[in-house]
């Protein structure tokens, strides 16, 4: 089972224990689509906090604070170009990525995994990659497609652990993760790479 899909089956267990369940965990996923036209020329902004509790290699256990902005452009013709910053506020360390529709990646820091961004009937879906287990980033529209409400899950792989490399550049085991302040609102024009 490619790897998205087997995270898709992860995220919808996680999701039923976490928030309402949307889907059985044996549901195959929605199938990608194009993005609905009225999001044509829009900027979708997403944002919200990470309180984490982590474990590193060394056995050493620590909390983290990181903030998340996420922004979406649609352009005229239908094509998302994504920017993804985060900041440790206490540490002062950033990283961010920049996803073009082609699949051409912009990387800055340290800590920043592979990312994908398609369409799920009413939800624009992002997954990133950890070095072991993803982030789905979900924001889900009403019938108009004139505001919206986020979601952010995390899915583990084949049942391991949920591994990553931290904005300091170490390698940390993911005990917990509670997202607080998750917010998403759509805009007009293009704002990645703006505010």
């Amino acid at each position: 089972m490619p790897f998205h899909l087997s995270l898709e089956v992860a995220f919808r267990r996680q999701a039923c224990v976490v928030a309402v369940c949307l889907a059985s965990a044996g549901a195959a996923p929605a199938v990608a689509q194009s993005v609905p036209s009225p999001l044509h020329n829009k900027s979708v902004v997403l944002s919200w906090n990470e309180y984490r509790v982590q474990r590193g290699d060394d056995g050493h256990m620590s909390r983290s604070n990181t903030g998340s902005r996420f922004v979406v452009y649609v352009s005229s013709a239908g094509r998302m170009f994504s920017s993804f910053a985060r900041q440790n506020p206490k540490s002062g360390r950033t990283n961010k990525s920049e996803l073009a529709p082609d699949g051409n990646t912009g990387v800055s820091g340290v800590g920043q995994g592979q990312r994908t961004m398609r369409f799920e009937g009413n939800q624009m879906v992002s997954e990133n990659a950890m070095r072991s287990g993803a982030r789905r980033v979900e924001a889900t529209f009403n019938a108009s497609f004139t505001s919206c409400a986020l979601r952010v899950l995390y899915g583990k792989e084949g049942g391991a652990n949920q591994y990553h490399r931290a904005m300091n550049g170490k390698m940390y085991t993911i005990i917990s993760t509670d997202v607080t302040g998750a917010t998403c609102s759509i805009r007009p024009g293009n704002l990645v790479g703006g505010s």
